[in-house]
């Protein structure tokens, strides 16, 4: 059994779990109770369907400006996703979509709208200020040199074969696609185009990782930060390495873990053989965002799968095989 000694998401405050239902749930949907709706409890969300705050919606009915990868998550219940990327939309934005019903068994470890998220968005703001989320000019300067730097490595490592000092470089391109071009457009921040964050976000394909598996895995991440049942990135290095603090005794610790800061390096050095070679890709559901509740049965996955799969191998041609 795991103990509960994490962080919570910086921006709600853990609470005691509520249920939304009768009368409660007929006024959010702002219907009548005797009035014909879809009720069901969140395990039966069907994959065109997600729910927030309680109400059902159909998020393949409307133009979403992030693009079709939000449907990655239809079939769950996404109140902390949505409230985690869009921090300061109110429900006019959610009378977009299609209001299809409610889920009965509602229930949420966040308050929203406390007097310390409210703070929390007033000091952001004063970083970024509204109007400011997308990319700038110099955003796009540097996404572009990134991805010429990778074409180019990428060229002559299979023209010429590998060599350590060009193994350097083109692990340093990787670097910055992954952590600056790819992050930025699955994260649908780069632009308010969703064809150019699609394209940014593909860069995860291109250092050997998956968009959608990335997306399952980093949004869930964002959404329960830190949190060690909830975070994938919290324990998806375990047994080998621990990124939480467990209590002394706990199952979870091990003898060698005493000295891990003499080895994680080495050892993180395995996460790209990891990545490439990751059984994941042939169902396109990341087991670390599974553990945490998430569904990740839908025919918006399932359609990416090919896709996925062709990507990866022409990834294993160009820089495993063809270089040798």
């Amino acid at each position: 059994e795991r103990y509960i000694t994490s962080t919570m998401a910086p921006e709600a405050e853990l609470r005691n779990r509520f249920l939304l239902k009768g009368k409660e749930a007929a006024a959010a949907l702002n219907e009548p109770e005797t009035t014909k709706s879809r009720i069901c409890k969140t395990h039966e969300l069907e994959g065109h369907e997600v729910a927030i705050e309680g109400i059902i919606y159909d998020i393949t009915s409307f133009y979403h400006p992030g693009g079709d990868s939000i449907r990655i998550f239809g079939g769950n219940d996404v109140t902390v996703q949505y409230k985690m990327i869009h921090p300061f939309h109110s429900s006019k934005q959610l009378e977009k979509m299609k209001k299809l019903g409610i889920v009965e068994d509602y229930k949420t470890d966040y308050q929203f709208g406390t007097p310390f998220e409210r703070e929390i968005k007033k000091e952001v703001y004063k970083i970024v200020p509204k109007g400011n989320d997308y990319g700038t000019w110099g955003y796009f300067i540097r996404a572009t040199f990134y991805i010429l730097l990778l074409a180019v490595c990428e060229f002559i490592w299979v023209r010429d074969g590998s060599s350590v000092p060009l193994a350097i470089v083109l692990g340093i391109s990787q670097a910055f696609i992954g952590l600056n071009v790819q992050h930025d457009g699955n994260h649908g921040a780069a632009s308010k185009k969703p064809w150019v964050n699609d394209f940014l976000g593909f860069g995860a394909d291109f250092i050997g990782g998956s968009k959608w598996l990335w997306m399952e895995q980093h949004w869930t991440h964002h959404a329960y930060t830190n949190h060690h049942m909830m975070d994938p990135d919290s324990f998806s290095a375990e047994p080998m390495l621990l990124f939480n603090d467990y209590p002394l005794g706990h199952p979870a610790r091990k003898w060698y873990h005493s000295f891990q800061a003499f080895f994680f390096l080495p050892a993180l050095s395995f996460y790209w053989l990891s990545s490439v070679f990751n059984a994941q890709i042939l169902d396109l559901k990341h087991r670390g965002a599974e553990f945490t509740g998430m569904k990740l049965e839908n025919d918006f996955i399932s359609s990416r799968k090919k896709y996925a799969i062709a990507i990866r191998a022409f990834y294993i041609y160009m820089n495993v095989i063809s270089p040798f």
